[in-house]
């Protein structure tokens, strides 16, 4: 009894050997791996990634805010509000407890909020833009597009006398903001985290470099530029553009904002990101139809050169492969790596 009392004394007052310090593992590490083994990293990324996209918003917002002060720009409270209802909107089902933590809904919300505050700011600057009132190119847009053979005024009077075809065409020019709604409760509801979180930062990318390009490369449009040799040419819409131009016009009608951009065109960037956006769904097939419709219609509903549209599926198809290429370097390292570094 004596001795094995005592051999037990001895293992408990026996030092601990210390462990290997490549075996220890602190509470970062255990969670990461936790986080990587209970989530499909793809998911659990893109929501790590979110804070990219907004970055960029508020940088825009920033901009945007500096800018209006310095310029005595006025924001009329009922386009803020309309924002903010619309918002109000998307978060609606977070109210109730029972949808406040869905997998589902709540970061479909949160990418819904995201784009609203972006699409307003992202409007907000290209007017800011088109006030500075840089000399325009058309002349040199209208140029380019003789030179590669094409006729806007032959090709927008072909459309205006078959009804039958610029209807169709019409409708599918006017569902750029529907498909954008859509595609981003889609893919939010059906569980497609990363490919909606790709959508609205290639989105985002695009308008920025879409707008900064429209600043270097200022045009009326090709409605305003053939007028006067076209039949009901259609600058209605363009009504903002002058009174932004010529300082007449210094309120920000976040309600109702006009597409001002000419080069490159933003309906084409957003017809090849949609497509893009629903890749591996069971949609793409009518998506590919509808977008192909939309970048048809573009140069006569649109007001948009040949150039334009070209420049727009160039700037669009680059973003989509370096958006390749950083995914690929994304799957060469491990979840667990990338989060830790991300936090550091």
């Amino acid at each position: 009894m004596a001795a094995a009392a005592a051999e037990v004394d001895h293992r408990e007052t026996a030092p601990r050997k210390p462990r290997p310090l490549n075996s220890r593992r602190s509470t970062t590490d255990m969670t990461l791996q936790a986080l990587s083994t209970r989530h499909p990293w793809p998911g659990l990324v893109a929501t790590h990634r979110l804070g990219v996209a907004w970055t960029l918003t508020w940088l825009v917002l920033a901009i945007d805010a500096v800018w209006l002060l310095l310029g005595s720009w006025t924001v009329p409270v009922r386009g803020v509000a309309t924002i903010l209802a619309a918002i109000a909107v998307f978060h609606a089902p977070l109210a109730f407890r029972r949808y406040r933590h869905d997998p589902l809904l709540r970061p479909t919300a949160k990418a819904a909020a995201l784009l609203i505050v972006f699409m307003a700011a992202a409007g907000t600057l290209s007017y800011l833009v088109v006030a500075t009132n840089a000399r325009l190119v058309d002349a040199s847009l209208a140029a380019w597009d003789r030179a590669l053979g094409f006729d806007w005024p032959a090709f927008a009077a072909w459309l205006q006398a078959r009804p039958g075809v610029e209807g169709p065409l019409h409708v599918a020019y006017a569902s750029g903001m529907p498909q954008i709604v859509f595609v981003v409760l889609f893919l939010g509801l059906t569980a497609r985290a990363a490919q909606l979180d790709t959508f609205l930062r290639l989105f985002i990318l695009a308008t920025l470099a879409t707008v900064v390009l429209s600043g270097l490369f200022p045009a009326a449009g090709s409605w305003k530029h053939f007028a006067a040799g076209v039949p009901a040419a259609d600058i209605a819409l363009l009504s903002h553009f002058e009174p932004l131009r010529d300082g007449r016009l210094r309120d920000i009608p976040l309600r109702e904002m006009q597409g001002l951009i000419s080069f490159p065109s933003l309906h084409t960037v957003l017809a090849v990101l949609l497509v893009h956006a629903m890749r591996g769904t069971i949609l793409l097939p009518a998506f590919v139809v509808l977008d192909a419709a939309m970048i048809v219609s573009t140069p006569v509903d649109g007001g948009h050169y040949l150039v334009d549209v070209l420049a727009g599926a160039l700037l669009a198809g680059a973003l989509i492969a370096l958006e390749r290429h950083r995914a690929s370097r994304m799957r060469e390292t491990p979840l667990p790596m990338r989060l830790q570094g991300s936090a550091r």
